[in-house]
């Protein structure tokens, strides 16, 4: 049974959808590149809304999608978000979760999706 597979069967959501980033963000330069390329894109996103400026919502997403791309291409795969559409929504949220664990605030779905993806 191959990573995917076991990834599709599993029942906990959280699981699920952490194990399915984990699998398209093995390599720790990628999902590094996240961590701040998220990050840009939300607060630049925000800023933009809150400010009404096209400028700061251009430059902040320029620049937070360049560094996410630029992880994609270490890794050699293309954006989940391409993939499945729920990624839009779940990316962010899985690297909250990497960024929290950083900070030593840990989650068993998450430790249950490195085993199943081998990280």
């Amino acid at each position: 049974m191959s990573t995917l597979d076991r990834i599709d069967s599993i029942d906990e959501f959280w699981t699920r959808e952490f194990a399915y980033y984990l699998h398209e963000h093995r390599h720790p330069l990628n999902r590094l590149t996240h961590m701040f390329g998220v990050p840009i894109l939300v607060f630049s996103g925000v800023g933009a809304v809150v400010t009404l400026s096209w400028k700061m919502f251009v430059i902040g997403w320029t620049i937070g999608w360049a560094v996410q791309i630029a992880g994609h291409r270490i890794e050699g795969n293309k954006p989940a978000l391409l993939k499945r559409p729920i990624s839009w929504l779940m990316g962010p949220l899985m690297v909250l979760v990497e960024v929290l664990e950083l900070l030593g605030i840990h989650f068993p779905f998450a430790r249950r999706a490195r085993s199943i993806v081998g990280l």
